[in-house]
């Protein structure tokens, strides 16, 4: 009868259960897009038809787009007030740097919209919110003697060195807070970049 299950040999329900995992597995071989929250959800949110939300929106991933550009530029404000220009460029770097773990850990799901799915730009090196990187290289020069300041390629390296590893703490954070943290996540990055820039690797 249609519908009905036939009974499986001894050891098939075993076989079944591990290609059920293996086929899982090989699904996530390409990265996952971490979801944002869909036209129709917002529209609840705001208490309006999904069709008004198209009036300002003409796809799902404008509205992506959009809400990724003004969480960078709240992002860029945070920075921007944390940033002490009087200081030195050592300073400035470690205050850059405990901002944005703060602002990750005050607005995680935000962090992972902005730095754990792909950019909506296919354009190779104009993803939203790259200038993050240029803003960390012009502190590199005087940061660390070791970065020839005419070297702009060898700045962006190790500029893109700090921000992967000040990110896996960001990330970790979120992911993982039950792991057993003997430190703050202040003092868990400036141990990691202290190699990377000439910061101190204190408290």
């Amino acid at each position: 009868m249609p519908g009905t299950r036939q009974r499986r040999t001894r050891g098939e329900g075993e076989r079944l259960r591990a290609e059920l995992v293996a086929a899982a597995i090989d699904l996530l071989l390409e990265p996952q897009p971490l979801p944002a929250p869909s036209l129709r959800a917002i529209a609840r949110a705001c208490g309006v038809a999904p069709s008004a939300v198209y009036m300002h929106f003409a796809s799902q991933d404008a509205l992506n787009y959009a809400v990724i550009a003004e969480l960078f530029g709240r992002l860029r404000a945070d920075l921007d007030a944390a940033d002490p220009e009087a200081a030195s460029p050592a300073e400035r770097l470690d205050a850059l740097l405990g901002a944005y773990l703060t602002w990750a850990e005050n607005h995680p799901g935000a962090y992972q919209l902005l730095f754990e799915r792909p950019d909506p730009l296919d354009t190779e090196g104009e993803g939203p919110g790259l200038d993050l990187l240029d803003r960390l290289a012009r502190l590199l020069p005087d940061a660390d003697p070791q970065v020839p300041g005419t070297d702009p390629q060898a700045r962006h390296a190790t500029a893109l060195r700090i921000w992967c590893a000040v990110h896996g703490v960001a990330s970790l954070r979120i992911h993982k807070p039950s792991a057993p943290w003997a430190a703050t996540a202040r003092a868990d990055a400036r141990a990691l970049v202290a190699g990377l820039a000439g910061l101190p690797a204190g408290t």
